[in-house]
């Protein structure tokens, strides 16, 4: 090969192509390229390619592959001096794993935009059951990247008649993010029931705009009509409108604006309401902010509210800012948060700093230190409170020891009326653990603990000081082993003593005993006991009175039915546990029915009884019911009967009962998107209720 020929070849990306083809029938052209050397690959029945005007023709099953991109047609033109490549016919175009079918597409291999007609894409994404399908006349943008469908449709129904679907003059679609509308008009059933300017459907978090105004009544609001409204900027700017028209409340309108800078993301929320209860203005600003600032991450909360009612005229502020920083061997993290009420011209304000630094000192060593300060001003004065705590851990053979010492520091000396902190300080501790090791002989693990420190605690009744050793032994594993069952030990001892003369020894077991009989049936038996002598000064390292329980559980399983049976005996308060028998019955595909009774011997009755059932009918029909009966007051109820239509696998009808409220509900969703329920309901004493997928106030 001559070198202008090389020259030829790196004139552009595609020019491999025909020096793939040509590699692939060389006793034609009588040209050869080492294949792992061409980044394109050409793949066709047959081409044809003009050396003078640089145009290669290929037809027939051509692939066409390049880094990440792969595209697939029947036919395919590529102008060399350019890198575009038009290729048509039942055309498959793949950027990155995603694809979008066509009847033919305009590419360039060097900008990676592309153009594709009759387009036809599927997205998916965390909150989506399913896919979200796109189909539209024109598709162009950067694949893999943003892109832009014009004439387009959007539906997540499988049929090609979809029973509810979208059609917009132009939607764009951020990958992984979310499908932004521009005068989008609602489908259900072959009807259009609605056209907005802007609408958003998010892949990947829980949020939409209200498809309808939500009208209703609330004691506290009175009929109201609330809107919910999204708009798009660009990829890095949206957010909601929301305008709240309330008969008692008032008026309130604002906007929630969620924002990506460079290094950063975060989200605004205005709200102004003419609160007419108190005869004033309430406005409310939160801003949600997280910054990335080379090694360091940056977050900031703010959340202010002021009233401006002569009545009761307030303002309440709080903040809080975290920064973090990671390095190879040591990281820092710092907590923030102050907050300050205004009533009436009184005032109080709150401050708290916490401070986090770990620190690997050796292999084998680390440490970290932890300093909590606060300060509370108010009309008693001013308070301050300062916590600090160092940890140093060590990784020795077969062991760990650390060494803790926290305390407190009052910067004040007191000063402030209400300064009593009950507080434990350990001045410092030792401890010393030995890895879990294996009984000889046995399957059984212990554990040996053993610790040494001097602590410091304000009771009510005063302080305590004291020093305290600390010595407890952990043993658990299976004692005995057969082919149809075993017996298995969890046990703790531990003794302490104080430097005041108090001595207290604590002991915790369970032991368990399980029996198979056969494929079908399991038993086990239970005993727990816990109990403890002596006393310690300390409250925080109290344990619980003693404890003698043991139980017996009994499981029947079957390929469709589990059932089990539980009682017990309270050996304190000796008295039997209640009896619980319980079953999981499926006798076909899409059928779940389950139920439960409880029978109290100390009632001498039947306690409760609970009975739940979720069953398929068909593939378009489901019927789901939970009701239960209570002993105590000899009524059952019914918590929830609700009945399901599906309607194409794709939109969903339900008509719920709610017993405890005397609610009716009929809901509506799309099934890829079970989060998005919009519902009209009629209360007890008739009133109207609404509700649709709402984004709270943060």
């Amino acid at each position: 090969m001559t070198g202008a020929a090389r020259r030829r070849r790196r004139r552009g990306v595609l020019a491999v192509i025909l020096a793939t083809g040509c590699a692939i029938a060389a006793a034609a052209s009588g040209l050869a390229y080492a294949q792992d050397e061409i980044p394109v690959t050409l793949r066709a029945k047959t081409f044809q390619y003009n050396r003078t005007t640089k145009i290669l023709t290929a037809s027939g099953d051509v692939v066409v592959t390049y880094q990440d991109v792969a595209i697939r047609a029947d036919r395919l033109r590529a102008d060399l001096s350019t890198n575009e490549v038009h290729a048509e016919g039942n055309v498959v175009i793949e950027v990155g794993g995603r694809k979008v079918r066509g009847a033919a597409v305009d590419y360039n291999l060097t900008s990676r935009r592309g153009r594709i007609s009759q387009a036809a894409a599927d997205y998916t994404g965390p909150m989506v059951l399913g896919a979200v399908h796109l189909r539209a006349e024109v598709v162009e943008g950067v694949l893999g990247g943003t892109t832009r469908a014009r004439m387009a449709s959007c539906t997540t129904c499988e049929s090609p008649s979809p029973v509810a679907y979208l059609i917009a003059r132009e939607f764009t679609v951020y990958p992984n993010d979310k499908i932004v509308g521009r005068q989008v008009s609602v489908w259900i059933g072959g009807r259009r029931i609605l056209t907005w300017p802007y609408f958003v459907i998010f892949i990947r978090e829980p949020r939409a705009s209200r498809l309808l105004p939500v009208v209703g009544y609330s004691q506290y609001e009175g009929y109201y009509v609330k809107t919910f409204y999204s708009y798009s900027i660009n990829e890095n700017h949206y957010g909601y409108l929301r305008l709240d028209l309330m008969e008692k409340l008032g008026t309130g309108i604002g906007v929630e604006h969620t924002y990506r800078l460079q290094g950063g993301n975060g989200n605004l929320f205005l709200y102004r309401l003419d609160n007419r209860q108190i005869g004033g203005v309430d406005s409310r600003i939160v801003l949600n902010h997280q910054q990335q600032l080379g090694d360091v991450s940056a977050h900031l909360y703010t959340d202010f509210l002021s009233r401006t009612s002569p009545l009761a005229p307030s303002t309440d502020w709080y903040t809080a800012m975290d920064l973090y920083y990671r390095g190879p061997v040591s990281s820092t993290t710092l907590y923030q948060t102050y907050a300050r009420s205004d009533f009436f011209g009184f005032s109080s304000t709150s401050y708290s700093n916490r401070v986090i630094h770990t620190q690997q000192l050796t292999p084998a060593l680390s440490a970290e230190v932890v300093a909590d300060f606060s300060r509370v001003s108010g009309a008693l004065g001013t308070n301050d409170e300062l916590f600090p705590r160092l940890t140093l851990y060590y990784r020795g053979a077969g062991y760990t020891a650390s060494l803790v010492a926290e305390g407190r520091i009052d910067p004040d000396g007191d000063a402030f009326l209400g300064d009593v902190v009950f507080t434990t300080e350990r001045l410092p501790e030792l401890t010393v653990a030995l890895d879990p090791r294996l009984v000889p002989g046995t399957r059984l693990f212990y554990q040996l603990q053993a610790s040494l420190g001097r602590y410091r605690e304000m009771q009510f009744t005063g302080t305590v000081d004291a020093i305290r050793s600390d010595v407890s032994a952990t043993i658990s594993g299976p004692l005995l082993l057969s082919d149809r069952g075993y017996l298995a030990l969890r046990a703790q001892v531990r003794g302490s003593y104080y430097s005041t003369g108090d001595a207290r020894a604590f002991l915790s077991s369970r032991v368990d005993y399980t029996r198979t009989f056969s494929d079908d049936w399991q038993a086990q038996v239970g005993v727990t006991y816990q109990d403890q002598a002596g006393r310690t000064p300390f409250t925080f390292d109290q344990t619980f009175g003693r404890v003698a329980t043991s139980d017996v559980t009994l499981t029947y399983r079957r390929p469709n039915l589990l059932a089990t049976l539980q009682g017990g005996y309270d050996g304190v308060a000796g008295r039997p546990i209640p009896v619980v028998a319980r079953a999981q019955f499926s006798p076909r595909q899409g059928w779940s029915i389950a139920t439960a009774l409880s029978y109290d011997p100390a009632l001498g009755g039947l306690s409760r009884a609970e009975i739940a059932f979720d069953i398929q009918l068909s593939p378009l029909w489901q019927v789901v019911y939970y009701g239960f009966y209570d002993g105590t007051t000899g009524q059952a109820y019914t918590d929830r009967l609700t009945i399901t239509r599906t309607w194409q696998d794709c939109l969903a009808t339900a008509l719920t009962y709610r017993g405890f409220t005397q609610e009716v509900w009929l809901e509506a969703w799309l099934t890829a998107l079970p989060w998005a329920r919009g519902r009209v309901g009629i209360g007890p004493q008739g009133t109207v209720l609404v509700d649709q997928p709402w984004l709270g106030q943060p």
